[in-house]
């Protein structure tokens, strides 16, 4: 974000002329990338270490481990600052939420559901609405499948550049299966409701565009994410028990052909050939917030090596 120079506009009919701070050496002095590198430090969110996550609730992973905070006092210093710094908190952090299962209790939240997207995007203003970048959803299968299919089913009703999906090892359908279970993992975004791993095989191993767009429908959550205005990017995060990976491998094979066709042009998303591979430890024995009656410390006990692939997926102009 370049300096504004002398001439600055209008912030606000109602406010009027702002002051240019000349006389200040941060906008005198320093140059405007030095000025807009403090600023996007200043505003970028950081870990809360007074309301830290539990170790044996279901949201507790890499990168998690804290509730986020951001520090808005820069914003109440002056008016300049504030023009030039206004839409930074929404533009350079991430929207996290939690399709089920998510720290719904921790954050104050009466509903199990922490995924009111729609209300959170609703309360943006336009200029806010077209600063959101990243926006993180922890799916549950079962909610994810649901997307558009009922009248109270959640939507992705939101504007973003980049989108990522999360599929925690306790979201998938069949985690809870034996490995040597024929209730394996499973997951379309072309096909709505459940689907098992024999649904998923049974379909092509290397669809054409035609072919995916003829199913994508208004039930189905790959539409959903095709309807997400400004979506340039999208990533999503495989997570299974290690022991299960084999079962992952076959889903990661399927989701390389995956197409996503933009609404809006003739674009399309499609797999850039990148996967991230990485594995963690957690507990064996994790909770979501509903089980939480009486807390009591976090107790050590077995440990569960989960199993992570991240793909991911870019817009490109169609031929």
């Amino acid at each position: 974000m370049p300096g504004l120079g002398p001439s600055i506009a209008k912030m606000d009919p109602a406010v009027g002329i702002i002051n240019p701070q000349q006389a200040c050496p941060l906008f005198s002095t320093l140059p405007g990338e030095i000025r807009t590198s403090i600023f996007e430090l200043a505003l970028t969110s950081y870990d809360d270490v007074e309301k830290p996550y539990r170790a044996d609730r279901t949201y507790y992973r890499p990168g998690y481990h804290y509730h986020q905070k951001v520090d808005w006092s820069l914003l109440l210093t002056c008016q300049r600052i504030y023009y030039e710094t206004r839409l930074l908190p929404v533009a350079l952090n991430e929207h996290s939420f939690w399709l089920f299962n998510g720290p719904w209790m921790s954050i104050g939240h009466t509903s199990q559901r922490t995924a009111n997207w729609g209300a959170w995007f609703s309360s943006l203003n336009p200029d806010q609405k077209g600063a959101v970048r990243r926006v993180h959803i922890f799916a549950q299968q079962y909610f994810l499948e649901q997307l558009g299919l009922r009248k109270d089913a959640a939507r992705l009703n939101f504007d973003t550049n980049q989108l990522r999906l999360t599929f925690r090892h306790s979201d998938w359908w069949s985690w809870q299966s034996p490995v040597e279970s024929s209730d394996r993992l499973g997951i379309c975004p072309w096909i709505s409701q459940r689907v098992s791993c024999q649904r998923m095989l049974a379909e092509p191993l290397q669809p054409d565009l035609a072919f995916i767009e003829a199913r994508m429908n208004g039930g189905t959550w790959g539409w959903q994410i095709c309807h997400v205005n400004r979506l340039e990017l999208l990533e999503i995060e495989f997570e299974i028990d290690v022991v299960k990976k084999e079962q992952l491998q076959t889903v990661l094979e399927r989701a390389r052909h995956w197409k996503f066709p933009i609404s809006q042009g003739r674009a399309v998303l499609e797999w850039t050939g990148e996967l991230r591979e990485y594995s963690w430890q957690g507990l064996a024995d994790v909770k979501n917030e509903y089980q939480r009656l009486k807390e009591t410390p976090v107790k050590e006990g077995a440990m569960r090596t989960y199993y992570v692939a991240i793909m991911v997926w870019k817009k490109v102009n169609r031929e």
